[in-house]
Formats: C-alpha cells, sequence, structure tokens
C-alpha cells in the first residue's frame, strides 16, 4: 500500500509529457499557460519619447529666451526636424523628441512669450535642465530581442496587456484538460429526481466533481451514472475515451464488494498504478493509464481516477491527486498543493 507521497508521485510521472501545447488568438489565451518564451520585435518605446509636456531643448543653452521651431505631439513622428543650439521645440507627453535635442524642460518651468507678427512662437526656460532629463530613451521599457514573458507564465490581463503591446497576435499554450465524470452504482439516481424509492440516493458525487473540474478551469464532460455492471461500467469508458478526454474520473465501486467493478475494469483497459493509498479519508483510490489508438491522434494515453463513494473521501481524492495532475496537463510548473 502506497504512502501518499508515493501515490502522488506515481501520478505525476504518469502525466508527466502529455500536455501538448498549440497556438491561439492572444485573446483566447486568457487563464491558460505560456508554452514558449514570447521575445520582443522592436524595442519600447522605439523613439525617444518625452516624460512631460514641455520644450526640448539642447541642455547645455541653459535658461533664456528662445524661438520655438516646431511642435512634436504624441503621434507625430518628428521626422526631419532638428533642434539646434538656439532652439526649442514644444512637445507633449508620449511625444517624439526631436533629433538634436537632449532633454525636456517641463511646461511648468517656462514661461511663453509674445509671437510674432508673422506667427512664429518664443519661450522663456526658466530652469536649467541635465542630459537626458524627462526623456524615455530608446528600448528603456522593452529591449529589443529580450524574452518578455517565459515559458511556464501564467497569462492573465496584464499578461494579455503586455503582449499586444509587442505586437504578439496568437500565443503557443497548454490547453485546458478536458475530464469526462461519471458515477456508479444501481442505488443512485438523478439529483432531479423528487421522491426516492428505498434502497436509493441521489448522484451528489458528480455534481461535485464536475463542479471541482470546472473551478480548475477544465472543459468537463457529464457521462452521467453508470451501473454495477461489466458492460455499463465498459460502455461508460468507451464514452470517455470517445469524449476525447485526457482524464476520466468515477466515484464509487473501488472496494472490495463483489459489485466494486471499477478496478477490473480498468485493469481490463489499461495499466493499474495503485488500488489502495495509505490514507484516510481517501484509502481505496484506483489511479490507472488507459492507451487507446481509437482517438483523433493516433493514440493518446488518458489518465483514470477510480474515487471512493463516500463523497468526503471523493473529494480529498480529487484535490489531492487530480488537481495537481489538471495543474501539470495545463503546463503548470509546480503542480504541487500549497501546504
Amino acid at each position: 500500500m502506497l504512502q501518499v507521497e508515493e501515490a502522488l508521485a506515481a501520478v505525476l510521472s504518469a502525466a508527466a509529457g502529455h500536455a501538448e501545447p498549440h497556438a491561439v488568438p492572444l485573446q483566447g489565451a486568457l487563464g491558460l499557460v505560456l508554452a514558449e518564451d514570447v521575445c520582443a520585435p522592436d524595442p519600447l518605446p522605439p523613439f525617444r519619447a518625452s516624460i512631460k509636456d514641455g520644450y526640448a531643448v539642447v541642455a547645455s543653452d541653459g535658461p533664456g529666451e528662445y524661438p520655438v521651431v516646431t511642435e512634436s505631439r504624441a503621434g507625430d513622428d518628428a521626422l526631419g526636424v532638428v533642434v539646434v543650439p538656439g532652439t526649442v521645440a514644444y512637445v507633449t507627453t508620449g511625444g517624439p523628441v526631436p533629433d538634436g535635442a537632449d532633454a525636456v524642460v517641463q511646461v511648468e518651468d517656462t514661461e511663453q512669450l509674445p509671437g510674432g507678427a508673422d506667427g512664429s512662437k518664443r519661450v522663456r526656460i526658466l530652469a536649467r535642465a541635465s542630459q537626458r532629463q524627462d526623456i524615455r530613451s530608446v528600448g528603456c521599457d522593452i529591449e529589443k530581442d529580450s524574452i518578455v514573458l517565459k515559458s511556464g507564465e501564467h497569462i492573465g490581463p496584464a499578461e494579455i496587456g503586455l503582449l499586444a503591446t509587442v505586437g504578439v497576435t496568437t500565443v503557443k499554450v497548454y490547453p485546458r484538460p478536458t475530464i469526462a465524470v461519471f458515477s456508479t452504482g444501481d442505488e443512485l439516481v438523478q439529483p432531479a429526481t423528487a421522491t426516492l424509492s428505498r434502497g436509493q440516493i441521489r448522484d451528489s458525487n458528480r455534481a461535485m466533481l464536475l463542479a471541482c473540474a470546472i473551478q480548475q478551469k477544465c472543459k468537463v464532460v457529464d457521462l452521467g451514472i453508470a451501473e454495477d455492471t461489466e458492460e455499463s461500467l465498459k460502455e461508460h469508458m468507451d464514452a470517455a475515451l470517445r469524449s476525447n478526454a485526457d482524464i476520466i474520473i468515477t466515484s464509487g465501486g473501488v472496494s472490495m464488494g463483489d459489485r466494486d467493478l471499477v478496478k477490473p475494469c480498468l485493469a481490463k483497459m489499461g495499466k493499474i498504478h495503485f488500488e489502495k493509498i495509505q490514507m484516510k479519508p481517501g484509502k481505496p483510490l484506483t489511479f490507472a493509464e488507459i492507451t487507446t489508438q481509437d482517438t483523433p491522434k493516433p493514440s493518446k494515453t488518458v489518465l483514470a481516477f477510480g474515487l471512493p463513494g463516500n463523497p468526503v473521501s471523493c473529494i480529498v481524492c480529487f484535490n489531492l491527486f487530480v488537481v495537481p495532475a489538471i495543474r501539470l496537463l495545463s503546463g503548470w510548473s509546480n503542480p504541487h498543493l500549497q501546504r
């Protein structure tokens, strides 16, 4: 009988390497895990940009009165404009700093003077500027070809914004696993059953497990309730495989009774790694791998968890063993639960 740590190691070893990344549009990547490094094709900012509204100057000129030779606003290219000693250019926040200027004096440290009859403008610079003052240099935020996000990082709204900033429209990510869930037991009826006959109970585990899988951001396939027969169990297992599930979860039918048929079914279909662990609640947990050829891919290995029928044991086993497997399939670098 395995210890919890040994059983978890077996689950993670079986799950390792099964995650297959694919490319998705940027807006479809929210909540997923990046499968490759993303590099910036351009520097940010791609030009020298003014940090403040003010005047682009030659710092060595110092305070004084100067003609305003041009304006450079956010969205302008400022090409062909050069600030030479003895002249200045008006700039707005985010606007390109014209060639020749090596500092920006904020508008609060200036005084606008009367313009000329020809429409020319003049300004008085009141403060001495230091070189590179209030100028964002090319690439000061992001250097060209630098890694902006690393493989294994989770993509949230901020990461979406960062990727958009560097012009990424598609990203390679790990897909959300698909989980097929069904319960086993002749005593089970649908939760909506209004009146129970003697010996019947409502199937609560399936609703709980589907909710658990959805909470982990998985796609789910609800396969209902299997009867306590080999035929019904096999039909439900085959349906789970046809659904292209990455993980199959059953509840009930894993103890030692003559109608606990999940373990024999899994043994015929695949390889059982363990069928009992040193843990309470949750002792009769069964874990297996099923390799099938009847999928859209040439072959596929599916992880199968036979969870105990007791609801407390069921959810404990899900959290301790299924959640780390989901995380590994989803591309998490560290799938372990926080302690």
